[in-house]
């Protein structure tokens, strides 16, 4: 089985970068990214797995075993359906609250020779819908699989200042029920977010 993420975000930031090298932890020598058309992306991750420019509705329009892992599929991935795929395609998307449904508009729809398939009810981070799908490989059913829905980031910054902030998606455990998340990715968020909030209101350019 080949995972295969279709890169749908305008740039990587250091965060979605993150959740990309989860996923090729994951899968090492099995991962593809697609549609992936800047030269600075295409360098972020040239150590991560294949790259490939097209996206995968143009490179897989013929092939056959295709799931897409959609979190508005009707049908919940099953283990033996997943032995018998070559590829698995995951949406390299930073979800929305409330979903855009962006997976189903930009690929689901698109494939007509692909399988929609959801991982559960809820919407998992890129890295969380790797883990899972990787559980499932190993023959875990999507019901044995535990998961919290939200996950909220502390820390103080000043003795007069804290920030929290709240990830509205759904998180999966590990055996010992430890969240399953990237390594330093709590930093990377409480980093990120007030960055990215000054970069809007500093300019309307690329936010990456």
């Amino acid at each position: 089985m080949i995972v295969i993420v279709e890169h749908l975000e305008p740039c990587i930031n250091k965060w979605l970068l993150k959740e990309y090298e989860f996923v090729s932890t994951i899968f090492k020598n099995r991962i593809i990214f697609t549609n992936v058309m800047k030269e600075r992306d295409r360098a972020l991750l040239q150590n991560l797995g294949l790259i490939y420019s097209d996206s995968v509705v143009k490179l897989l329009k013929d092939v056959d075993n295709v799931i897409v892992l959609d979190p508005n599929a009707d049908k919940e991935l099953s283990v033996d359906e997943l032995k018998s795929s070559r590829y698995v395609i995951i949406g390299g998307i930073m979800g929305d609250n409330p979903p855009k449904e962006r997976t189903r508009l930009l690929i689901t729809t698109k494939m007509n020779n692909a399988k929609p398939r959801n991982i559960g009810k809820h919407q998992f981070t890129i890295a969380g819908t790797a883990y899972v799908l990787r559980q499932i490989e190993l023959g875990k059913s999507v019901d044995k699989i535990k998961y919290i829905f939200g996950l909220k980031i502390k820390r103080r910054l000043h003795r007069d200042i804290e920030i929290e902030i709240e990830l509205p998606y759904a998180f999966p455990l590990d055996e010992q029920g430890n969240v399953v998340i990237p390594k330093n990715y709590e930093d990377i968020i409480l980093s990120y977010i007030p960055i990215y909030e000054t970069m809007i209101l500093a300019s309307n350019n690329d936010m990456c």
